[in-house]
């Protein structure tokens, strides 16, 4: 994606030298046809998190832990030729058969591929500072001889007694290994999964930088995931690859590093999910936990928890920090930290219901126990096909549906998280969050009739995705044809003012069929845009919101058709 993605022999986890033509390499006729096996394990150091809440990762005493479902190759230490590939097994165990009498080497590859038949995947780790090289861990050069022999290779976290002194070899590996985990609990209940390619790029050098976000140079903010399109701001500004972006740099114990953070890593992998395999309507930016946030966001952040702890089967989420610091939250933990703590708008609301969902009734407002399939059914069917906005809402409202016998029991869980039960579309929602304009959520629209609309960002507008920054409408379209939608900066009160930059979307189902963006314009217009018969959901927000958000933006929207 506009990237040179070229293979370079050594990479920054290599933890042997390799010895190339020096060597004396043997012609391909050497060994008169004979053929050896080599065989061996593949395994990383993890250092586990200390038992302490709160202590951070325990890198003095690492695990040693299988590198499962990684790509093997026997390579011809002259021509570099691959001479046979495999995959490792469940405990890192693998065996390739190549010619006798040759100088060869073990190549470990920081990537997990199955190709032809169902299930299929591709995942690789790549180096986002060194032109997104894979990363890989090669053996020491050996005869293969005439007879069987082993090679194991382990991958070293390079950790010192205060800091990384050596290659951080096993970073990329338990990197790959979380989604290995993160994978199974979609193979559990679809064996026949296709999985869309990911790369997961990690570096040492990635950090949170808060300036010019510019991943060539580490500078990436934050471990995200992103979907596809957006340009970095690099010097020479590029297309940004899809992924998911993995912070490395220690900082000299201070920064922030999340390799060996799984819950951090399958939260990203979550979203991946609810972005390949469903449906993500959230816009992303920044949120922490006891954040009002828009409706999209809020379901996207916590399916994404939710799912890290399916997947890892454990409720405690942990993210190390420097060295001996770790923070998170435990899903089995009711959030009530204060007024408007709870509700559609609270990722940790929805992370608790979904996981509540999930595991066993072991509270009293948890009477239920679905598994994952159902949840998976929904977010594969259902919530891809709504009509609304993909949300806490629609999700439960289809899971009500397809589970007619444990209705009650998730009815329990919504109210327990001051969620009305209702519709896709929130029609009986009373909690507002603090803020009584944000409801209904989804009025409508009717056609030649003008209408106020006001946002703020008072509860927050850095990224206009809090409460109350957008507001939503439903519009139905009676025939394909074509419709008009004007949006007018319009001052409305002592309290208000025009907005200055109106913005408008409209979506069919999710997708975006027409958009108005114009910058620093205060009128929107959507002129004559063709659009199906149907229920289409309006958006509109003023892009200028943060730079007062404390004061209301009003403008006026209206739609016509001919």
């Amino acid at each position: 994606m506009g990237r040179n993605r070229s293979f370079h022999h050594l990479f920054a986890i290599v933890v042997a030298a390799l010895v190339l033509a020096a060597c004396g390499g043997r012609s391909d006729n050497d060994g008169d046809g004979i053929e050896v096996t080599i065989s061996g394990r593949i395994t990383f150091d993890r250092p586990p998190f200390k038992t302490q809440v709160g202590g951070g990762l325990d890198l003095d005493n690492p695990t040693e832990s299988p590198a499962r479902g990684i790509v093997v190759e026997l390579i011809d230490a002259t021509s570099q030729a691959i001479l046979a590939s495999t995959v490792t097994s469940s405990t890192g165990e693998y065996s390739l058969t190549g010619p006798a009498n040759r100088r060869v080497f073990v190549r470990a590859k920081a990537q997990m591929l199955r190709t032809g038949a169902a299930p299929t995947w591709n995942f690789r780790v790549l180096n986002n500072t060194n032109r997104d090289a894979l990363y890989a861990l090669d053996s020491e050069v050996f005869d293969t001889g005439t007879e069987s022999s082993t090679r194991n290779l382990h991958a070293p976290t390079g950790w010192g007694t205060t800091s990384y002194t050596g290659t951080r070899a096993a970073a990329p590996f338990a990197i790959l290994d979380t989604v290995y985990r993160a994978q199974q609990l979609i193979l559990n209940v679809e064996p026949n999964a296709v999985f869309p390619p990911l790369d997961l790029f990690w570096s040492p050098s990635n950090r949170p930088t808060l300036g010019v976000f510019c991943p060539d140079t580490g500078d990436i903010g934050t471990t995200f995931y992103q979907s596809e399109g957006g340009l970095d701001q690099c010097a020479t500004p590029a297309e940004l690859p899809a992924g998911i972006y993995i912070l490395g740099d220690f900082g000299g114990g201070i920064g922030d590093t999340d390799e060996f953070d799984q819950h951090v890593i399958a939260h990203e992998f979550g979203h991946y999910f609810e972005n390949r395999f469903s449906r993500s309507d959230s816009m992303g930016g920044g949120h922490v936990n006891g954040d009002r946030l828009d409706l999209r966001v809020a379901f996207g952040e916590g399916w994404s928890n939710a799912y890290a702890a399916m997947a890892l089967e454990d409720p405690e989420y942990r993210d190390s920090q420097g060295i001996e610091f770790d923070f998170g939250f435990n899903l089995e933990v009711d959030n009530t930290s204060g007024p408007g703590s709870e509700g559609w708008y609270s990722e940790t609301s929805i992370s608790e219901i979904l996981w509540d969902l999930f595991d066993g009734p072991n509270e009293p407002h948890d009477a239920i126990e679905l598994g994952f399939a159902p949840l998976y059914a929904v977010m594969s069917g259902p919530q891809v096909r709504t009509e609304a906005l993909t949300s806490i809402f629609t999700f439960a409202a289809a899971l009500r549906a397809a589970n007619p016998a444990h209705a009650a029991a998730i009815d329990d869980l919504l109210r327990g998280e001051d969620i009305a039960v209702t519709d896709e579309f929130a029609s009986d929602e009373t909690n507002h969050g603090g803020d009584p304009e944000v409801l209904p959520l989804y009025p409508e629209l009717i056609e030649g009739a003008p209408t106020l609309v006001c946002v703020h960002g008072r509860i927050g507008a850095l990224d206009n995705n809090k409460l109350g920054n957008r507001k939503f409408f439903r519009f139905y379209n009676p025939a394909r044809r074509l419709v008009t939608i004007d949006v007018i900066g319009t001052p409305a009160g002592v309290d208000t003012i025009a907005a200055r930059d109106p913005n408008v979307f409209v979506y069919r189902r999710g997708n975006i069929v027409a958009a108005g963006t114009i910058d620093r314009s205060p009128r929107e217009t959507l002129d004559q845009i063709t659009l199906d018969e149907g229920l289409h959901i309006i958006e509109v927000y003023d892009f200028d919101l943060p730079s007062v958000p404390s004061t209301k933006r009003c403008m006026t929207l209206s739609a016509t058709g001919t």
